[in-house]
């Protein structure tokens, strides 16, 4: 998947049993044999209704995945676009990798973090060490999620969200905030987000969602050339 980054919680002495727990979001996550695999893993995914929404958030905080994009003029011509990431109330683990497919991500950055031992950028991995409970990381990159799809037509993709044990989903959160130059572009349609979210507006230049679900996660932002534009 595009845009794409995948968690990816590593090998200690203390932990030998919670390999196969693997979280992937707007960023991405598995073992090394996995990774292959994952970035070859088709443009839209169907989630076969795996896919929940829900109504109500969860008893107990979950993961929070905090996604804020800028699309600039530029992008309508390269494709990359401005990305602030954060990632709330992640599960503790003695040392995890936040690894982004190395073709779709630049200029990887951290902002801030909050009960992590000890956090840096590899290339186009974050390394976290140490990661207490409520943990939270911040980080500001370039992301190639904007495809060029002919006379006139844009779509920005990101996915798939997911947070996965064993065979099981569990819940997660998903804050979505996209910015676009609307006399330039202007939103045509979206999916598969349902209309209602917990943080829903759509007004000019600007689109956020916010929500829980379970399953796995891909959307898409169609956008059309504005006939006003130059």
């Amino acid at each position: 998947m595009h845009g794409n980054c995948l968690i990816r919680v590593l090998p200690s002495h203390f932990m030998a049993g919670l390999l196969v727990f693997v979280m992937v979001f707007n960023a991405h996550g598995k073992t090394l044999t996995d990774e292959e695999d994952f970035w070859e893993e088709p443009e839209i995914e169907v989630n076969e209704g795996v896919l929940e929404f829900l109504s109500q958030p969860p008893e107990k905080p979950v993961h929070h995945h905090q996604n804020q994009i800028t699309i600039t003029r530029s992008s309508l011509q390269d494709g990359w676009v401005e990305l602030s990431q954060c990632h709330h109330h992640l599960d503790p683990v003695p040392r995890l990798e936040i690894v982004y497919h190395p073709q779709r991500i630049r200029d990887i950055r951290i902002v801030s973090s909050n009960n992590i031992g000890h956090a840096e950028v590899v290339g186009h991995k974050l390394d976290l060490s140490d990661v207490k409970r409520s943990a939270e990381i911040c980080l500001s990159a370039q992301s190639r999620a904007l495809h060029n799809l002919g006379e006139g037509l844009y779509q920005l993709r990101n996915g798939p969200y997911m947070r996965r044990f064993l065979d099981g989903y569990y819940p997660m959160q998903l804050s979505l905030e996209v910015r676009y130059p609307a006399e330039r572009i202007e939103l045509s349609g979206q999916q598969p987000l349902p209309e209602g979210g917990v943080d829903q507006e759509s007004m000019n230049g600007l689109f956020k969602w916010s929500g829980w679900f379970t399953g796995k996660l891909s959307t898409q932002l169609d956008f059309m050339l504005n006939p006003l534009s130059e």
